[in-house]
């Protein structure tokens, strides 16, 4: 699959914007927050459904209330639609055919199968990745990526593998080699060779049984061996037999074979046809394009497309200064309300000058007279009682407290006067709006001056905006001219655009049919082309040519196959070795008395073995001993079965795993194979080989040095990331090939590894579509680039 454009309605940041992408590397530039993420969560949405909010993820809600969604263009094998999702909560999915218009009637159910086997967790899982997904390197396991692979190249095999675990663990309870469980095969074996030794340890006459039994067993196995060697001197005496009725048939064989020309590569019907359906199809085209060439060529040229004056930008930038402007006026009347709250609390409108520091002492030591006075009292009253002297030193404090009293009281008087009589309280809280009073006299002389130039500002960039535009300025009110003048540009700017579109739009849509029947006839003269490589000829003449040769290298053959099937593989091989008649006669004859010399052997053997168990059957006259034997035996028989359903157990686990692989075809190992190679060559050869075990990935080193991926720094593991997730993608191409997407990837590889790895995606890219999302690109190629 590849998409050819999208066309977004509405979803987060975009809308009603259209992309058009090429089918290789599709760089998608831009800054943060400039919608890249959003365009990579767009095609995912289209592809499997958009997301619902309670899926805790961005669900990209359009800013500007437009419609939820839109389409996407995209070929599937030469076939191309329109797949179209509308609305978030009740999506609404419609697919068409471009190449007639029709509708498919169940579009979830197309889309599902074209995508198989991938669903949303998978292709996030194989083509979707960004920069956060890079730090799960070292949680990835070996038997994680091997699983992935089997539910991509086996359908149903998640459900054999829970069966073989399940298997596997069911036979790991029943036996273990160094278990010290009680496990049923471990215990079954302990006892069976404690009964062995019991039985082994019973008298001579038991030993002797013991020891004839063996020579009985042996004299069974060599008269075994000479009824096998009968019977395969029996086999091979009736081979020969037939060999003797087959020679001169196969001799006829052999003549056909010498008549039969030089082996003709085969010329499929199928083949031939295809070849004479393109031959009219490119005609068809090449016509068809030198009709539309007539008739572009006759087409006016379009005009510029847009007015050379254009005051957006302009238009914009004054907009902004006057919104500052304003919000200074905004800013001056709030000051302003204030000064005018403070002056209110004063009858003469004026506000009185901060208290002095003197002021603000004497208001501070406001009990001191009052002390005074009581000191010089109590004192009088003492003296009174005691020392009569003291009383005129008391009577003096007294006077000084009296004189401090009357002095405070008048100073105060004074100070209320001005503060508009205030109690002494309000006058002490008062000090601190004074003095940002005064803050605010020099925040409106710069506020003012601030106003003054931001107006002289606007008036001069506005002036020759509006003589282009031939509108009347007003020194007081600028939003409203603004406004005018982008509505009178947006005008003309779009009446431009309009008229140079019709002329464009009708070339556009010659150029574009041109376009499909020059792709058309691209691809039909390529499948000529691989038509006659394929049989490696230069015109159609040599390929019919080669067709009668292949009929009649097929006639002859045909005669040697009918021959060669009436003799069987084994008589095949054995006429191979004969030179003539005369001495497969003697091979026969050989053979013949070789027969009769071993089954005149196997009589003689046969008659010691019935002497030797007649012997034995006195031995064994002991019940005790027999009953001994016989539960040996049964022990024997039972261990032999329950460790028969231990080794089908473990070797059904091994017969799932392999029936698995062969039908991934074996890509496990290919991977690894992509993944070593893309790794080696991010980390400029440092690391040479992938191991992969079941729970871990090793790294080796061109040292020889093995290292386990949380040793990696964090370039190398996302490095090693990058490696295992485009190896992925590669070996199911075959299976499912879908465009890749990376999202800023490669933040943390260094210049010389971000040159790399764009050079490995331009690789790819020449077989897979590719999406790379980034902040910024340099490279030396050609790559093509949206920058958003």
């Amino acid at each position: 699959m590849k998409i050819k454009q999208i066309d977004i309605s509405g979803f987060g940041r975009w809308s009603q914007k259209k992309f058009d992408f090429v089918n290789d590397l599709q760089v998608v530039a831009g800054q943060n927050e400039s919608g890249k993420s959003t365009l990579r969560a767009f095609i995912v949405g289209i592809l499997f459904g958009f997301p619902s909010k309670k899926s805790s993820i961005n669900v990209y809600d359009p800013k500007d209330g437009s419609q939820y969604g839109g389409s996407l263009i995209a070929d599937f094998n030469n076939i191309v639609v329109k797949i179209t999702r509308l609305g978030r909560i009740k999506s609404e999915l419609t697919i068409t055919y471009l190449s007639n218009q029709l509708t498919i009637v169940d579009p979830e159910k197309w889309l599902t199968d074209q995508l198989a086997p991938l669903n949303r967790d998978t292709f996030n899982n194989i083509f979707n990745f960004s920069q956060q997904d890079l730090s799960k390197i070292s949680q990835l396991k070996a038997i994680d990526l091997q699983k992935l692979l089997l539910n991509i190249g086996a359908v149903g095999s998640s459900g054999w593998l829970e069966v073989s675990a399940d298997i596997e663990k069911h036979a790991d309870k029943q036996f273990a080699q160094r278990a010290t469980g009680k496990r049923p095969l471990n215990i079954a074996a302990k006892q069976y060779e404690a009964h062995s030794h019991l039985l082994l340890s019973k008298n001579e006459e038991m030993v002797a049984y013991v020891a004839e039994k063996e020579n009985i067993e042996r004299q069974t196995q060599i008269l075994s061996q000479n009824y096998e060697e009968v019977r395969k001197l029996t086999h091979r005496v009736q081979i020969s037999q037939t060999v003797m009725q087959k020679y001169q048939l196969y001799q006829s064989a052999q003549l056909l074979k010498k008549n039969m020309t030089v082996s003709v590569p085969p010329v499929t019907d199928t083949d031939i046809a295809a070849f004479q359906r393109l031959k009219i199809g490119i005609d068809m085209h090449q016509n068809k394009i030198s009709e539309l060439n007539t008739l572009i060529k006759k087409m006016p040229q379009t005009t510029d497309s847009v007015e050379k004056y254009d005051a957006t930008s302009e238009l914009a930038k004054i907009q902004i200064a006057e919104r500052h402007l304003q919000e200074l006026i905004n800013q001056k009347s709030s000051i302003m309300a204030d000064e005018k709250h403070l002056r209110d609390r004063f009858s003469n409108k004026k506000v009185p000058e901060l208290l002095s520091s003197t002021e603000q002492k004497i208001l501070t030591n406001k009990n001191k007279s009052i002390i005074t006075l009581l000191v010089g009292i109590f004192i009088g009253i003492v003296a009174f009682f005691t020392i009569k002297p003291i009383v005129v030193v008391a009577l003096l404090i007294i006077v000084y407290g009296c004189y401090l009293f009357y002095t405070r009281r008048k100073f105060l008087n004074k100070i209320q006067k001005r503060y508009n009589m205030m109690s002494i309280a309000d006058i002490e809280l008062m000090q601190s709006n004074i003095k940002q009073f005064s803050d605010w006299q020099h925040q409106l002389v710069a506020i003012d001056a601030d106003i003054l130039e931001k107006q002289n500002k606007i008036m001069a960039q506005l002036l020759p905006i509006a003589d282009h535009f031939q509108v009347q300025l007003n020194d007081d009110v600028f939003e409203a001219v603004i406004i005018e003048l982008m509505h009178i540009n947006d005008q003309q700017h779009m009446q431009s655009q309009n008229n140079a579109v019709m002329i464009a739009q009708k070339n556009q849509q010659i150029l574009t049919e041109i376009k499909q029947h020059q792709e058309q006839l691209a691809q039909q003269l390529s499948d000529q082309q691989n038509i006659l490589q394929k049989y490696h000829v230069l015109n159609e003449q040599e390929l019919l040519t080669l067709k009668q040769n292949y009929v009649d290298h097929i006639r002859t053959k045909q005669r040697y196959d009918d021959i060669m099937q009436q003799i069987e593989p084994e008589t095949m091989n054995k006429l191979q070795e004969v030179t003539d008649e005369k001495e497969l006669k003697q091979q026969l004859i050989l053979l013949q008395h070789q027969l009769e010399q071993k089954q005149r052997t196997g009589l003689s053997l046969q008659a010691q073995l019935s002497d030797m168990q007649a012997q034995q059957k006195q031995r064994t006259s002991d019940d005790q001993f027999l009953t001994l034997q016989q539960n040996l035996a049964d022990e024997q028989t039972s261990l032999i079965d329950q460790f028969g359903d231990f080794i089908a157990e473990k070797m059904g686990v091994k017969w799932i795993d392999q029936a698995l692989q062969l039908a991934t075809q074996n890509r496990f190992p290919k991977m690894q194979h992509i993944a070593t190679d893309f790794f080696k060559r991010l980390t400029g050869g440092k690391y040479v080989a992938i191991q992969f075990v079941k729970d871990d990935l090793n790294l080796i080193s061109s040292a020889g040095q093995k290292y386990r991926v949380i040793e990696l720094s964090t370039g190398a593991q996302e490095q090693l990331y990058v490696a295992l997730r485009l190896a992925l993608s590669i070996v199911i191409a075959d299976i499912i090939a879908v465009p890749l997407l990376i999202d800023d990837g490669f933040v943390n590889f260094d210049s010389i590894r971000k040159q790399t790895m764009i050079d490995i995606l331009q690789e790819i890219a020449e077989k897979q579509q590719i999406f790379y999302f980034t902040t910024s690109l340099s490279h030396k190629a050609k790559i093509n680039v949206i920058n958003l």
